[in-house]
């Protein structure tokens, strides 16, 4: 009866809309026709806070959401673990320590913390964290390890990447692997650039982190002058094994690109690893990490399995850090679109819920989480991750719309609006460049866009201050193969007017 009534107001509302005929509405309808959309599959759904519809057209109709999964996933995870959350990362050892030498291996022990080692506003400089930890070690008595220093990221007891992600989104920047011990963003960076004549090797150097255990294959070429970027990159957490193939067009300038970096734990062990020995304090057989299996491995010489890993509650645990906090990171999780941060969140979430990370809990408590915020029609739409790289994600503008309604009336709500990109800045910021400043300004919206795909989902403030006439809107296109500059002005002109509306 309750989905009967809700099917009867939309349609009463579209209905009212028509009649009234705003600007935005109106622009709507012409699209209906236009080259650009009338054989994609596009909604749009907007409303006033305070009550009252804008515009409306094929709502109701599930789409992939690209990136704007990510105002759900940094909503939810607001709401339910609060501004201040900070994630942990403890350290602990096995054996014992006898005259200041640690009989035994040194444990960095991941809690999901996204941000060690990351290049961002947000995370906390490296040496700060690895001071902190260092303080902790000299604390406990140890003055040098006869073991390992193991990267821990047994925290994660789920899939590293999510089995839905396409091969060629998989390996990118873009499909970072997941590990309860991460490091960098979970990225490898490599400088690519093109060779001297077409057929030539294509020059791939590995910056920055410094992976030595990694074996990697470059049998990329350069193509053709004009055959644009046809890189592509193939990885495993299994093995330290990695793959450069395809090509990259004549005439290509140098440049930065990033990959996904599947030893995250031992990455971060081997870099702390060097910073203690830069301290004077040494570890006997270096840095190692945990494979799936539960037994350490260090990838020296032929790379073999070692001793099995000490259970973490027989461990002996010195202390802990903690991660910028949630409010924080939701920040650079929407204002960037970072993959990385968005999946951490919705693992933590899920991980503080339900005591588990693993793709079924994840689904519960983001199930559990709608409930919670009186969201319902969560059971209509579905999510597979919680960054929108997933092209099994189907979303309504309607539902979203809903959703970001009611993030309004949370505590959090005004962290949660700062987190979003405003018009000309951050990853909008080629968007709305024509329209007023004082149209920019209101606009607080994230973007969501792959082959496809280009969707605007958010806010607009009211020019008069008034909570209750701020505009919550969610614009969704999909199977669009026109060039994104005609999307862009669309979607440009569609906010512009709804900014008109207050």
């Amino acid at each position: 009866m309750r989905r009967l009534l809700m099917a009867f107001l939309a349609v009463i509302s579209t209905a009212l809309l028509a009649q009234g005929q705003n600007a935005v509405q109106k622009y709507v309808e012409q699209l209906k026709t236009t080259d650009e959309l009338k054989e994609a599959v596009w909604g749009i759904r907007a409303v006033k806070v305070g009550g009252g519809g804008i515009a409306e057209y094929n709502s109701r109709t599930r789409m992939m959401p690209a990136s704007n999964v990510k105002v759900f996933t940094t909503g939810l995870a607001l709401n339910e673990l609060g501004a201040d959350y900070r994630f942990r990362t403890r350290l602990a050892y096995s054996g014992s320590i006898e005259d200041g030498v640690l009989k035994g291996d040194l444990y960095i022990v991941g809690g999901g913390d996204p941000t060690i080692g990351a290049r961002d506003s947000v995370a906390f400089a490296l040496q700060k964290s690895f001071s902190d930890w260092e303080k902790l070690v000299r604390a406990a008595g140890i003055k040098s390890i006869e073991g390992y220093v193991v990267g821990d990221g047994r925290w994660l007891d789920c899939e590293p990447q999510n089995v839905s992600w396409q091969l060629e989104d998989a390996a990118t920047g873009d499909g970072t692997v997941m590990t309860g011990l991460g490091f960098g963003s979970g990225l490898q960076a490599f400088t690519v650039a093109p060779g001297t004549k077409a057929g030539d090797p294509v020059k791939v150097t590995p910056s920055f982190p410094d992976t030595p255990w990694m074996n990697w294959t470059h049998t990329a070429v350069t193509g053709p002058s004009g055959s644009g970027d046809q890189l592509y990159y193939a990885c495993t957490d299994l093995a330290p094994v990695a793959s450069m193939t395809g090509s990259l067009a004549l005439g290509t300038a140098a440049k930065r690109i990033t990959c996904t970096n599947p030893f995250g734990a031992l990455t971060c062990a081997f870099y702390f690893y060097r910073y203690l020995e830069n301290k004077g304090i040494t570890a006997s057989e270096g840095p190692a990490d945990i494979d799936p299996s539960g037994r350490l491995r260090d990838f020296a010489g032929d790379g073999a399995e070692l001793r099995a890993a000490v259970a973490q509650d027989a461990l002996t645990f010195i202390g802990e850090s903690k991660s910028p906090t949630l409010k924080d990171i939701i920040k650079q999780a929407n204002g960037e679109s970072d993959n990385y941060y968005a999946e951490a969140l919705l693992r933590i979430l899920a991980k503080e819920r339900t005591g588990s990370a693993s793709f079924e809990s994840c689904q519960t408590a983001r199930q559990d989480a709608f409930a919670k915020l009186g969201v319902s029609g969560a059971d209509r739409v579905q999510f597979y991750d919680g960054s929108g790289l997933a092209r099994k994600n189907y979303i309504t503008p309607d539902f979203t719309v809903r959703f970001l309604t009611a993030m309004t009336k949370v505590p959090g709500y005004k962290d949660y609006l700062s987190s979003l990109p405003q018009a000309g800045s951050g990853t909008l910021a080629s968007r709305l460049r024509s329209a007023p400043e004082s149209v920019r300004k209101r606009v607080r919206m994230k973007s969501g866009s792959m082959n496809g795909v280009r969707c605007f989902s958010g806010y607009i403030l009211a020019s008069d201050g008034k909570p209750e006439n701020t505009i919550v809107f969610s614009i969704m296109t999909n199977n669009t193969v026109v060039p994104s500059s005609k999307m862009n002005f669309i979607m440009d002109r569609i906010i512009t007017l709804l900014a008109e509306e207050n």
